[in-house]
């Protein structure tokens, strides 16, 4: 099978962690990143030999710093087979006529809107709507966990409706923007929020509210899910469904499991690459049935559960590999766990 060739346009908190993912699978290559700001980002990226490729209008300044650039962005789309743009919001849109130009296949983000990419994608849901198109979307961190989530419930029970509290992280740890800083913001104050309207880009007819408040707080999302399945069945068997559902994991708070500090302890010993969490950390204990309602709280590593998705987006429109053989192999290469830990 000829090997995927990958460029990825931004290397901030996403682009940086999709790169180190499709450094580490065995049908992709990093032909290189495209960077605007000279900073130490760029140098260690330099350091591990990946190509670094820059507007053509700073090209002298990275220069002046003696940091050896590659080429142009220009020069990167034009070298890969498909690009993954992990732009700030709405930069990626605007980039859509540099990937449309070159003829390249292209993955958006979550920030960019759903209306102008052909398909939103899941793997475990929609994989194969990613075949033939040109443009496709991986969703939020927010959408992708809350999908993951109820899917698995919604293809073996059926779900009637959702109800989703989420408690979001105000900023990511690198982020000097900041805000809310020693408050809680209402995000919005007039509810529902945008998460609910997304989750649908990929579960089209599902029934699902959502509302958000934003806290002082730079690692993980909590989400608070009531779920109204289609028919009332026993704690064992959502716990069960979970337990077998791809990228969920669930933590028992007998091994000392219940703040977000502990999952990002998980993380540093099971000795992942940034830290990462790619898992929906579901707390086991918070599961709770009540005639066909299930209730249930689950932590989401903004910076690292969308990463998986793009590396299986991006066989889903390079190869003809399925769904499952991809999902496979990118879970082993990036040792994501399902279960009970």
């Amino acid at each position: 099978m000829p090997i995927i060739k990958v460029g990825v346009v931004g290397f901030g908190t996403i682009g940086s962690r999709v790169a180190d993912a499709v450094l580490r699978q065995p049908d992709m290559k990093l032909v290189g990143v495209a960077k605007v700001t000279p900073d130490y980002k760029a140098k260690l990226a330099l350091e591990r030999e990946i190509n670094v490729f820059v507007p053509e209008s700073s090209m002298d300044r990275w220069e002046e710093l003696g940091l050896k650039i590659s080429g142009t962005v220009e020069d990167l789309i034009d070298s890969s087979d498909i690009v993954i743009d992990a732009t700030p919001g709405g930069v990626g849109l605007k980039n859509l006529e540099l990937y449309k130009k070159a003829g390249r296949k292209a993955i958006l983000q979550g920030g960019e809107r759903g209306e102008a990419v052909e398909a939103t994608i899941v793997p475990q849901v929609n994989y194969h709507e990613a075949r033939g198109k040109m443009v496709v979307r991986v969703p939020s961190c927010n959408t992708t966990g809350l999908v993951r989530c109820i899917w698995g419930l919604r293809r073996e029970v059926g779900v009637e409706r959702v109800f989703a509290f989420l408690v979001r992280r105000s900023a990511d740890p690198a982020d000097k923007k900041g805000g809310p800083l020693d408050s809680m913001e209402l995000n919005p104050v007039r509810p529902p929020s945008h998460h609910g309207e997304d989750v649908r880009t990929v579960l089209r007819d599902l029934s699902i509210f959502t509302t958000a408040v934003k806290t002082p707080v730079t690692h993980a999302h909590v989400h608070m899910l009531l779920i109204k399945l289609s028919k009332a069945i026993p704690r064992r068997d959502v716990v069960d469904i979970l337990a077998e559902e791809r990228r969920v994991l669930l933590v028992p708070e007998s091994l000392g499991m219940r703040r977000t500090s502990d999952v990002f302890e998980l993380s540093r010993h099971l000795k992942r690459p940034f830290n990462n969490i790619y898992e929906n950390i579901v707390w086991l204990d918070s599961i709770h049935c009540d005639e066909g309602w299930v209730y249930l709280a689950q932590a989401i590593h903004q910076e690292a559960i969308v990463v998986p998705e793009n590396v299986d987006v991006i066989r889903a429109m390079c190869t003809d590999v399925d769904a499952e053989s991809s999902m496979n192999t990118t879970d082993i290469r990036l040792g994501i766990r399902k279960g009970i830990l």
